[in-house]
């Protein structure tokens, strides 16, 4: 039984560590325990037998059922990918007999194959590589994969068709969203980078969730030169096929960004109160731009929001276009397979 993060993007890097697992025990029967945010991500994965949403419920009732479902389901061996010290207990308790996952403080002598993880290390990719090692798996073909649906390509492509898009290179997605709303970078220069990129001559194409369309239409209502737009428009599927297709994705610290990496897409991507080294996407060449040493060690959630953000403000627009321009210069071309 294998325990996730809750995140789309950690969903990204359970993959390698589930197919690891597989090639070390190829007759087990895996099940897979994730958030709501990254099931989509897994259910195609060839890799894992059983996919379940964790529902912890409310309160000491609801670990209580947790801790419940994990007994019944009489597993030999737990894969935490994770440093939860109650994702730990909770298969303590369970009676699991071995159990293998990130160390954090209070628990770590519950776990019969223990990972400690380096303070520098990227938290989530790393992690996952070094528990699933403390087993005895294989971790040096440690590649990204995803597994969108195949028809998804081609509504994806229609959609971005329905944009005007005839193919035109070099395509640049745009993703202002980010895992927490003071990750943000700010609407209005996200809206000068789009208008700097249409005026020299690059596509560019808007992309977010639902979620997003709040700074997705602050950008709209502020470009003089409006860019082609599919946000809100696409399911995952559709997203990780429309990444697949650009030439590079402008991101914050978000899913997206990982999706982009895990697919061979560069990502210029912008972080502020998060640390890249720890959560910085993986895959392709990328630029990173870290103001993170701007907010430790006094910012916190509380202080770091709205304009008082002097991470994020400290992100010119000038910065971010040296870093599109600097990638794109360095591609072999501008043309997708």
């Amino acid at each position: 039984m294998v325990l996730t993060r809750a995140g789309l993007g950690d969903a990204v890097y359970v993959i390698p560590a589930l197919r690891a697992l597989r090639r070390r025990f190829p007759a087990a029967h895996i099940t897979v325990i994730t958030g709501d945010r990254g099931y989509p991500l897994l259910e195609r994965c060839p890799y894992l037998d059983q996919l379940t949403l964790r529902h912890l419920g409310h309160g000491v009732r609801g670990k209580l059922q947790e801790i419940l479902r994990l007994h019944r389901g009489r597993f030999d061996l737990a894969v935490i990918l994770d440093t939860s010290d109650e994702k730990t207990l909770h298969t303590f308790l369970a009676g699991i007999p071995y159990r293998a996952g990130g160390v954090k403080k209070r628990f770590a002598r519950l776990l019969t194959h223990p990972f400690v993880l380096s303070p520098d290390a990227h938290q989530i990719n790393d992690l996952c590589k070094g528990v699933v090692a403390t087993l005895g798996c294989e971790v040096s073909d440690w590649r990204f994969e995803l597994f969108p649906a195949p028809e998804a390509r081609q509504t994806a492509l229609e959609k971005l068709h329905a944009t005007g898009w005839r193919g035109q290179r070099p395509l640049i997605g745009v993703n202002p969203g980010a895992s927490a709303p003071n990750k943000q970078w700010f609407p209005d220069r996200f809206a000068q980078l789009v208008d700097a990129l249409r005026k020299s001559g690059m596509e560019v194409v808007l992309l977010g969730a639902p979620s997003d369309m709040e700074q997705v239409n602050a950008i709209l209502s502020a470009v003089h030169h409006p860019p082609r737009t599919l946000a809100g428009q696409l399911n995952l599927d559709e997203l990780i096929h429309c990444l697949s297709e650009l030439d590079l994705l402008v991101s914050g610290d978000t899913g997206p960004s990982h999706l982009a990496g895990a697919v061979g897409t560069p990502v210029v991507a912008l972080f502020g109160p998060s640390r890249a080294a720890h959560y910085a996407p993986l895959g392709s060449p990328h630029i990173v731009i870290d103001r993170s040493h701007l907010c430790a060690p006094t910012c916190s959630f509380w202080t770091c929001r709205g304009d008082n953000r002097a991470c994020m403000r400290s992100i010119t627009v000038a910065e971010v276009l040296e870093a599109v321009n600097q990638l794109l210069e360095h591609a072999s071309n501008f043309s997708k397979p």
